[in-house]
């Protein structure tokens, strides 16, 4: 099993390291890791916004029945708030 690769590594020596072209690390958002952006700090990025690290799985596409069961409970709450509106102003 490899080994993990230290937290407090800087991204440029990083992709030297791993033999990657300069840019090839990304920030969460898509955009270029700066090269002098440490390991840890990425990861923490990517906790925060993926809750979890940096790796690509496959993605499982929503079932078309649940996608349509949240749409109907959003259609539900619009109607409970108008209703609610409709009665104070009574």
């Amino acid at each position: 099993m490899p080994r993990k690769i230290r937290s407090d590594i800087k991204i440029g020596n990083l992709e030297k390291k791993l033999g990657l072209n300069k840019g090839a690390i990304r920030n969460p958002d898509g955009t270029d890791a700066r090269s002098d952006k440490k390991l840890g700090t990425l990861r923490e990025e990517y906790k925060r916004q993926f809750a979890g690290p940096p790796v690509r799985t496959n993605s499982n596409p929503i079932p078309s029945g649940q996608k349509k069961s949240t749409e109907k409970a959003n259609k539900e709450n619009s109607n409970k708030k108008s209703t609610s509106t409709r009665k104070k102003s009574k």
